[in-house]
């Protein structure tokens, strides 16, 4: 009985639901959520996707190019401290098999009390008896809080930190947890050593039918993309811009920044375009849409990571691998460290030395073939773990808890 009762579980097409930030919403993850929803919906053994999603009321969206198997329920607020209360409510309603938090620590808000309330979400899941879990992007633990908005408040990021310890420890209660980099599996698996906590990559989205350029017939375009203001900058981009520039041999170049703020630093972008109004190799594009990333990144050279410090596993990063454009990025530690496990190659550059990041990207463009070469093997690299190989680990791991 007990071995036809685990067939009848194994042949079942799951509902699952997916709680994450999903488009026309601009908050951190949603295209990640976009990608994974889909991912899940395009396996056999799902039978729906319930997109538990933030509200974007004031944004139109096309959901014609989803999936039949997907259905978007909007039911929480950025900041809103009603979020827990909110997807608890849709995860009883719509009454799934299984829960998949898509989340990173600034998921649910950017203010302290909001964001960690949010961050319950899988801990009361689980509670109620619903099998959970959690996709966990980055941790307080492994971040520079001085390379975010609380650089100087050293009673501030106390209490975060103290908070923050509570709040992971909630998290870990959950069905499982899966985590992009090493050193945070390590330091879950020593501080919590009961989690279930696995090391999953991010997985590479779905290439399409894209022909691959050739380094050296490609623009001479660099370009840069993010939500930036915290700990991801322009300042330091921008004056080794100046630089490159500046010598003859690379004159002719332009640099294309895609994205928006950070939502915990507004107006920073405009600040930025404000003092390159009349530069006109320096182009800013505003957010850009799923369908315009694949060619933001075929058409040019290079890719630079301005990062004063890492929260996590680049979606960017495997973006720009994706598409060819060879990443020149700072010598920090997890982007050395993700580079290396995933296969990726890069040129590095001293954090915020914008001399030494200009040295780097002169580097790359004087040494097209072997550019060509790096950035083939790196689109190789990131096919070996796909957005579907990832959704597929998920979907096995939440029929053992059936």
């Amino acid at each position: 009985c007990r071995d036809v009762t685990i067939r009848r579980a194994m042949s079942k097409k799951l509902r699952v639901a997916l709680v994450s930030a999903f488009p026309p919403g601009r908050q951190s993850l949603s295209e990640y959520g976009w990608h994974f929803a889909n991912a899940l919906a395009n396996r056999d053994d799902v039978g729906q996707v319930i997109v538990i999603a933030d509200k974007a009321m004031s944004l139109s969206y096309d959901d014609s190019n989803l999936s039949p198997k997907i259905i978007v329920v909007r039911t929480w607020e950025f900041n809103s401290v009603f979020t827990l209360l909110a997807i608890l409510s849709a995860i009883r309603r719509m009454a799934p098999d299984c829960v998949i938090f898509n989340i990173q620590v600034a998921s649910f808000g950017d203010r302290e009390v909001p964001a960690a309330i949010g961050l319950f979400a899988p801990f009361f899941s689980r509670a109620i008896g619903m099998p959970s879990g959690v996709i966990m992007h980055n941790l307080i633990s492994g971040m520079d809080l001085e390379g975010t908005k609380l650089r100087g408040k050293r009673f501030r990021k106390v209490f975060v930190q103290l908070g923050a310890h509570f709040v992971t420890a909630a998290i870990c209660r959950a069905s499982y947890v899966t985590v992009t980099l090493h050193t945070y599996l390590e330091y879950l698996k020593r501080t919590f050593p009961r989690a279930n906590v696995t090391l999953v990559p991010h997985g590479t989205f779905d290439l399409g039918d894209y022909q691959w350029l050739d380094f050296r017939t490609r623009p001479k375009r660099i370009v840069t993309l993010g939500k930036f203001g915290t700990y991801k900058k322009l300042d330091t981009l921008l004056q080794a811009f100046d630089l490159l520039r500046a010598d003859k041999d690379f004159e002719g170049y332009e640099l294309m920044i895609g994205g928006m703020d950070h939502p915990a630093a507004p107006g920073y972008l405009k600040k930025i375009m404000t003092s390159r109004r009349a530069d006109h190799q320096v182009h800013f594009t505003g957010y850009l849409d799923e369908s315009e990333v694949a060619n933001f990144f075929r058409f040019s050279r290079l890719s630079v990571f301005d990062y004063e410090s890492t929260t996590g596993s680049s979606g960017v990063l495997n973006q720009s691998a994706s598409f060819g454009s060879v990443p020149v990025f700072p010598n920090i530690g997890d982007f050395v460290d993700v580079c290396a496990r995933e296969g990726l190659r890069g040129y590095n550059y001293l954090p915020s030395d914008a001399v030494s990041l200009a040295n780097a990207m002169k580097s790359a463009l004087l040494e097209p073939e072997a550019c060509n070469t790096l950035a083939f093997a790196n689109r190789q690299a990131v096919r070996q773990v796909t957005i579907s190989d990832v959704a597929g680990w998920h979907v096995t791991q939440m029929r053992s808890f059936l």
